[in-house]
């Protein structure tokens, strides 16, 4: 199943889907795999000067939300999962949960100093390579 994104959608739309592997690590409550991205997300993006990395992968998004290099999950935020994506960029796809809704993309962007963030979250364990949930 091919899933495109609208970037200018006023609709919900189903973004991709998360690796199950990885779900039941961070014991995620979720009925579904499936994630989606309310409207309002695409305002978060722009008000928070994501909307151009967004704009520059939105076609990739699918399969980097099927195919992460690292994932983990922010400590503050514990019904959460970080996907990270080495392109051009280190991209960070944040997942967030609603327990009325299941998953959804919370924010999108490329990090700055991305290589070097990466290496500190492995370091602390905040993150892993992907192959360890598999």
């Amino acid at each position: 199943m091919t899933i495109i994104i609208n970037p200018y959608s006023t609709d919900t739309q189903l973004v991709g889907y998360v690796p199950e592997a990885v779900v039941k690590y961070y014991c995620i409550n979720c009925s579904s795999y499936e994630v989606y991205m309310p409207p309002g997300v695409l305002k978060h993006l722009k008000k928070r000067g994501h909307w151009n990395d967004f704009l520059k992968y939105h076609t990739d998004i699918p399969n980097m939300i099927a195919n992460p290099d690292y994932a983990g999950q922010n400590p503050k935020e514990p019904d959460s999962i970080e996907l990270y994506k080495v392109v051009d960029d280190h991209v960070l796809i944040a997942i967030k949960t609603n327990p009325a809704n299941g998953l959804f993309l919370g924010s999108f962007y490329s990090l700055d100093q991305g290589k070097k963030k990466i290496q500190g979250r492995l370091r602390t364990g905040r993150i892993h390579p992907f192959k360890f949930f598999i």
